[in-house]
């Protein structure tokens, strides 16, 4: 047993206990008891809207905090991380500030260093809601789904990309270590089959302050937690 700020994020959790006793009527009210299991989010998306991109020869969607780590230089010659530029403001991918797994993503969306890009648009928080390999319903927010990359209708795109009803196969998880990892223990590998039953409003709800973790409970709930919240709730590795 450990409390939800030791334990690793991407991992499935169990909820065992909740010291706070507000807290737990609070997480009792949306549905959250010893039992339920949720997943602690990525720290590094926190706070980082999923962004629209169209780079030379592809239009594709970005996770926050994967844009946060691509710099780009403007028209005026200044340099800018991607998540901070204007809707319609263009300019070229000067460098990258993530590892060999920011360059292998990139590469697999069509994007390189050197390359003229626009950014389209911040996109609101979003859920897919999906169904895996014809039986279990999962929700997946947009900076996860579009981490997905495979084939459907004979052509190879982002999830972010797929249309309602037509058969997903994986090909391929996209993203740093833990976003693999992440959608690993939903399920999500490659050679399963994901179906987009629809693209709903995300769901969330805050207690503390913003902007230290989160949790995604399997009904697509994204929690936010402070340090004092988190340190008071015990959970298990499933």
């Amino acid at each position: 047993m450990m409390t939800l700020e030791e334990a690793h994020a991407g991992d499935i959790l169990r909820l065992v206990r909740i010291s706070d006793s507000k807290l737990e009527k609070n997480l009792n009210r949306i549905g959250l008891s010893p039992g339920s299991t949720f997943v602690k989010f990525q720290k590094e998306e926190i706070g980082y809207q999923s962004v629209r991109v169209r780079g030379e020869k592809t239009n594709v969607v970005l996770g926050g905090g994967m844009s946060a780590k691509i710099i780009v230089t403007r028209a005026d010659g200044s340099k800018t991380p991607l998540f901070e530029m204007n809707s319609k403001e263009e300019g070229r991918i000067e460098a990258l500030s993530g590892g060999p797994k920011l360059h292998e993503t990139l590469e697999t969306l069509g994007l390189k260093i050197g390359d003229r890009i626009k950014f389209l648009r911040k996109l609101p928080p979003m859920e897919y809601v999906t169904v895996l390999d014809k039986k279990r319903h999962l929700h997946l927010q947009e900076g996860i789904a579009s981490k997905i990359w495979g084939v459907t209708e004979n052509q190879e795109i982002q999830f972010t990309s797929a249309r309602v009803w037509k058969e997903f196969k994986v090909c391929k998880l996209l993203g740093g270590t833990r976003a693999q990892r992440y959608l690993t223990n939903l399920g999500i590998k490659p050679g399963t089959s994901l179906i987009l039953i629809g693209i709903e409003e995300g769901k969330r709800i805050g207690y503390g302050p913003k902007g230290h973790i989160a949790i995604e409970t399997k009904d697509g709930f994204h929690i936010y937690l402070g340090p004092v919240e988190a340190d008071s709730i015990y959970v298990d590795v499933v």
